[in-house]
């Protein structure tokens, strides 16, 4: 069962990152909010053109990035000191739905108003998403395909070349996984096309997480607590 939800829980990530980086992109003010790459492309030629209110949104979204970063971070320093390790998948999954709310509450972002609580919402999102689903047997990110797609290939050619069928299964895995992150960026853009409720649609990924938080609740229940005898 642990092996079947650690498969799982990154293929689910994927798709909700997909998902959502591309909700950002085309319903929420243009720009990606957990794909810090494009946003720093995006400075770039906003400076060169002079757009620099296009500058301030990049920016903005990298510091709620950044600080969705420092977040993951803290709460795992502090589970480490308590030595409850065990809850942190848990409660920063609740943080993720928590932080998803605010995007009910506005229509579509296109210009600097308090739809930019959302906006910011997500920037956070896509900080703890990077930094606090890494520590799985399996490395891997669930918003940047670019380093799927190296480990994918790492794995194949080291499962052909000395064929070790772990390292084959690791790039089934990472393939899959760059399919799932597809899979979201699709679903979405198909809703977004035939304008499918465009906004309450973020109900999607919540529901995803929630599978999340009740598949890590299984892996506690079988496990227990590493830390006790």
């Amino acid at each position: 069962m642990q092996k079947v939800i650690a498969v799982i829980t990154p293929l689910i990530l994927a798709f909700i990152g997909g998902f959502l980086d591309i909700y950002s992109l085309m319903y929420r003010g243009g720009k990606f909010t957990l794909l810090q790459t494009g946003n720093i492309i995006y400075i770039g030629r906003d400076l060169i053109n002079g757009s620099y209110n296009e500058v301030l949104i990049c920016l903005f979204i990298f510091l709620a990035f950044t600080i969705g970063l420092v977040i993951a971070n803290i709460i795992s320093h502090i589970l480490k000191k308590k030595e409850k390790e065990y809850l942190l998948h848990i409660i920063l999954l609740s943080l993720i739905f928590i932080f998803l709310i605010p995007n009910y509450f506005f229509s579509k972002t296109i210009k600097f108003d308090l739809s930019y609580l959302a906006v910011f919402m997500l920037g956070l999102i896509g900080g703890i998403l990077l930094e606090s689903f890494r520590f799985s047997y399996l490395a891997y990110t669930a918003t940047m395909m670019t380093n799927n797609y190296k480990l994918f290939m790492h794995a194949l050619i080291n499962g052909i070349l000395l064929k070790d069928k772990k390292e084959r299964h690791k790039s089934y895995i990472y393939l899959l996984i760059i399919v799932s992150f597809i899979c979201g960026v699709l679903l979405y853009t198909l809703f977004y096309k035939y304008d499918i409720i465009t906004q309450q649609i973020i109900f999607i990924p919540q529901i995803l997480i929630l599978v999340l938080i009740v598949l890590e609740v299984i892996k506690i229940k079988k496990v227990g607590n590493p830390n006790e005898e």
